[in-house]
């Protein structure tokens, strides 16, 4: 049995009754000046100012990635949006989910993001090496990344290549925000202090790009809080929507 848990990224406007169903709401910066109701907690994400400008963003590269991303469009790496290309990107998203043992997502999942997801490819020769997933806030004009994934652990393909195209393609994407009127690029959690190897490899990839890591306030509701009790009691399993 699946039942729906509701998702607010960025804002929110909490009623009684969404405090007794099960809602979740992350990294809120907008509540209307209420406080929303339910458990609190705290996580860090790295933000990137996308109103400074373009030259000042690039210098906020590491040198290697600089590097790497004129490489990268030096040898004919193109980048571009698709936002209908949903069974693709999850097909391809999934591939790279399982050899990573991570979660993976469904077309119907996209969809349910209803007008906020943006979706960006590169490709070389045609194959595409590397793929991203974007929430997005018309309103607070903050961009945050959702999915990521590569070609990088396949053997048919150059790793190099693979590696130089997704730091291309994280660039290409700010630039492309940037111009939209978008004024913060959300690069997703860091993991403070972790022991994990994994998880600081891509604590450091993404300092790579520069930016300030800041709090995010969390904030589950009482609904949620009790259907997470029950579902590990009886194994009941949830599904989000946004």
């Amino acid at each position: 049995m699946a039942l729906p848990v509701g998702v607010s990224w960025f804002s929110a406007k909490q009623s009684a009754l969404d405090q007794v169903l099960p809602n979740v709401y992350y990294h809120i910066k907008e509540s209307g000046g209420k406080q929303i109701s339910g458990q609190k907690e705290i996580s860090k994400t790295l933000e990137i100012d996308l109103t400074q400008p373009e030259e000042s963003l690039h210098a906020g590269f590491i040198k290697s990635y600089r590097q790497q991303i004129r490489q990268a469009e030096d040898e004919g790496v193109i980048c571009y949006f698709k936002d209908d290309e949903l069974e693709f990107f999850s097909d391809f998203f999934n591939q790279f989910a399982r050899s990573k043992k991570i979660h993976t997502v469904t077309p119907e999942r996209l969809v349910a993001m209803n007008g906020h997801l943006k979706l960006s490819f590169a490709s070389f020769n045609g194959v595409i090496l590397a793929a991203h997933s974007y929430i997005v806030d018309n309103d607070l004009k903050i961009v945050r990344a959702f999915h990521s994934a590569s070609r990088r652990l396949e053997d048919s393909v150059e790793r190099t290549r693979v590696g130089k195209a997704n730091k291309l393609l994280h660039y290409k994407d700010m630039l492309a925000f940037k111009q939209q009127g978008f004024k913060t690029y959300d690069f997703g959690g860091i993991a403070i202090d972790t022991g994990n190897p994994e998880l600081k490899g891509i604590n450091d990839f993404k300092l790579g790009f520069g930016g300030q890591v800041v709090e995010c306030e969390n904030f589950y509701s009482y609904g949620y809080v009790l259907l997470r009790k029950l579902s590990r009691m009886f194994k009941i399993t949830s599904k989000t929507t946004e």
